[in-house]
């Protein structure tokens, strides 16, 4: 079954986390129509647009899989696809054929929205995902960062579809619906953090890969401890900004929106907690931080 190259190909996709894109960006349209009466939402160009997202963000997974073969054989030997269930040349076709379509959808988009934005949008996501596969994955803090920023763009991205439809009459006024703006947009800050943490604690977990093929990563440079510790300032930052956003702009959320942003920090609030425990830190902070940003980000379902 594992050699099964339809299978081999969707693992490579990582289809966990392009089910939580899809989940985002659906989340933002649910957020906005069930809040707004909309006339009309366009269905089938909004599944274009996830479409073109989800095969441009698994083509991403992919050539970075691909130019990380010599560190999974070390990091996850267990998992690697790559010249054990598929060849090099097979991942790099699949790869070309997932951009290509998802850039003739960024083609449809703009042709029919009479904008650029969404050809600029994808072709710059497959030029930026190569370039830190291939080169910038190496740089210090600079990988994660960019990573971080893509997560964020995703809520973004589905939001700019209803502000192009205002165009064909969809979204009369956004001044309603600011408070659902602000939302979205606190939690893109959200969900760059988040993932800015993440990001960096994979990195605790792959010190021994990424030697080999000379990844100058934070645990790398500065050492577990002071990784640690770098982690926990970006979650209490977060945290802090989430605190003074709401007090500045005034969310105004449903009752279960703020329970699951609640949870989400205080799950944020346990990865503080085995700060200091280096095996727990290494064990279980990147499974908490993906559980946490997924809780928050279900509160554009309330």
């Amino acid at each position: 079954m594992e050699g099964n190259l339809l299978i081999s190909a969707v693992r490579l996709t990582r289809p966990k986390n392009l089910i939580i894109i899809i989940a985002t960006m659906i989340g933002v349209g649910y957020c906005i129509l069930s809040h707004y009466p909309l006339t009309p939402f366009n269905t089938f160009d909004f599944s274009f647009l996830l479409l073109s997202t989800v095969l441009i963000a698994g083509a991403g997974n992919m050539i970075n899989d691909y130019f990380d073969v010599e560190a999974d054989k070390i990091n996850k030997p267990l998992k690697l696809i790559i010249t054990k269930h598929m060849q090099r040349k097979q991942v790099i076709w699949i790869y070309i054929t997932f951009n290509l379509l998802g850039f003739g959808i960024g083609l449809y988009l703009s042709s029919k929205y009479h904008t650029l934005w969404y050809v600029i949008v994808n072709i710059t996501c497959i030029l930026v995902l190569w370039l830190y596969s291939s080169y910038i994955k190496k740089t210090l803090f600079l990988s994660n960062l960019l990573i971080a920023l893509l997560t964020g763009f995703i809520p973004i991205l589905a939001l700019s579809f209803f502000m192009f439809s205002k165009d064909t009459g969809a979204i009369s006024d956004f001044n309603d619906l600011k408070p659902k703006l602000n939302l979205i947009y606190v939690l893109a800050f959200f969900a760059i953090l988040q993932n800015l943490a993440r990001e960096i604690c994979k990195d605790l977990v792959d010190i021994s890969g990424d030697e080999k093929i000379k990844v100058l990563s934070i645990p790398i440079k500065y050492g577990s401890m002071k990784t640690r510790y770098f982690v926990g300032l970006i979650l209490i930052t977060e945290m802090l900004c989430l605190l003074i956003g709401n007090l500045v702009y005034g969310l105004e959320l449903e009752t279960s929106a703020y329970i699951a942003i609640t949870i989400a920090l205080i799950l944020n609030l346990c990865i503080l907690i085995i700060l200091s425990d280096e095996r727990l830190f290494t064990s279980y902070s990147q499974r908490i931080l993906k559980l946490s940003m997924v809780i928050g980000l279900s509160a554009l379902y309330f």
